[in-house]
């Protein structure tokens, strides 16, 4: 028997003895019966819609309501343009990684209102990220002084602070914050923060973990745990660390960098170069990550493309360390032999204990030289040129085949002494 015939046989059975048990029944007790029936049958219908009710939708991901509050907050800016929305939106962009975009926003919003005390919090955020610590101090400062006294502004001052070695200043606003919110995940991080600046890896550890714990999202507490197992050469556990972190936020310049230095230090150049490229091309004014592909390139003698990178470091930062040689290097080894010279003069200029960047110039100034036909050799780049001597008028001419030169003799004897023979041996007597 299928199962559909035996449900409708039960069915037929169970509502045939029902009847059969209410006809048996008196008026009063039929009706009692119908009464119970009735609230059985409505309370079993209820159940039944509780449990074919459709179940909320899912919370929506951080960027797909990003993606959808970004064109409605770009529509207010083109309309009438409120301070508001462009702070809205520098949050947005700081959520997402995108910290210039989130700094020019905040940045048009301080200009329009400049007594907005949050505004000042979310700018000095955006410098902290952008590693200006001195500045990101002077507006979180501000945003103190125009009423702001949440935790997150009491962590960042507690950072910042710390950052200049202020630490019993840093510990007082890290300790308010934690006594405002004790499962704050952020002020945990500070606090390991500040223990790892202190040289407690230990500690700094154990307080990344929780903070992790308490705020799975957060970005800074990735980046760090990242960074110490690197330091420690435990390669896989900060590849673990870094892939969790771009789950989060794949369009992270600096998450991309650090993977690009892992694979780096791993000896995985190709894929180190593929990391380094999406930084730059996440964030333009990486030059790190140019230095770094100018280096891999170095090595594998791409010279030009060496090169390329190398003068991107050195438009975005011109102060980069020994730039001006790595330069000269790149052009030295592709043969441009005069701005080879230039980049290290420059070098020995800046840092006069270069040795390396001498020892190009001197060969830099060899092959110009000789490439001009004028080969003067130099003993040190600091050394003058030796002036060229002039000839001299050349005296008289003596005719050897008219006069007699005499010979030296030798007027020595050689004995040689052979047991008990001598002999004597004359020579030009």
């Amino acid at each position: 028997m299928s199962d559909k015939v035996r449900r409708r046989y039960f069915t037929h059975s169970f509502f045939h003895s029902i009847t059969l048990y209410f006809l048996s029944l008196g008026d009063v007790n039929r009706y009692i019966s119908l009464v119970l029936l009735l609230a059985v049958l409505v309370g079993c219908g209820e159940n039944n819609r509780r449990t074919a009710r459709i179940p909320p939708l899912p919370p929506l991901a951080d960027s797909v309501r990003t993606n959808a509050a970004l064109p409605a907050l770009n529509r207010a800016i083109n309309q009438s343009s409120p301070a508001s929305a462009y702070a809205k939106r520098a949050v947005l962009y700081l959520s997402i990684g995108r910290v210039r975009e989130g700094l020019a926003d905040i940045d048009e919003a301080i200009s329009r209102n400049n007594n907005n005390g949050p505004y000042f919090l979310i700018r000095a955020n955006a410098l902290r990220l952008l590693q200006q610590p001195v500045k990101a101090l002077e507006n979180a400062q501000r945003a103190e002084i125009l009423g702001v006294g949440t935790p997150m502004l009491y962590t960042l001052l507690g950072d910042l602070l710390q950052q200049q070695n202020k630490f019993s200043q840093a510990k007082v606003y890290l300790v308010k914050a934690l006594q405002m919110a004790p499962y704050d995940g952020e002020a945990h991080f500070f606090n390991g923060l500040m223990a790892a600046r202190q040289g407690d890896t230990t500690q700094a550890l154990a307080l990344y973990q929780r903070s992790l714990e308490l705020k799975p999202r957060y970005l800074e507490t990735y980046r760090q745990l990242a960074s110490i197992y690197r330091a420690m050469n435990n390669l896989p556990i900060a590849m673990d660390y870094t892939q969790r972190a771009l789950a989060y936020f794949p369009g992270n310049a600096e998450l991309h960098y650090s993977r690009g230095l892992i694979f780096h230090n791993a000896g995985r150049l190709d894929s180190a170069i593929t990391d380094y490229q999406q930084a730059t091309k996440l964030d333009a004014g990486l030059y790190r990550a140019y230095f770094q592909m100018g280096m891999i390139y170095d090595k594998w003698k791409s010279y030009p493309a060496a090169l390329t990178n190398f003068n991107r470091v050195q438009q975005l930062r011109p102060q980069f360390p020994r730039i001006d040689f790595f330069i000269g290097h790149c052009l030295e080894q592709t043969g441009q032999w005069e701005p080879a010279v230039a980049a290290y003069t420059k070098a020995t200029q800046t840092n006069p204990g270069d040795q390396p960047a001498y020892a190009g110039l001197y060969r830099a100034q060899r092959r110009l030289a000789m490439a001009q036909n004028m080969y003067t050799p130099y003993l040190s780049p600091t050394v003058a040129r030796t002036p060229t001597l002039q000839p001299t008028r050349p005296g008289p001419v003596l005719d050897t085949s008219r006069m007699r030169i005499p010979t030296i003799q030798p007027k020595a004897k050689l004995s040689t002494h052979s047991d008990s023979l001598t002999r004597t041996i004359k020579i030009n007597e």
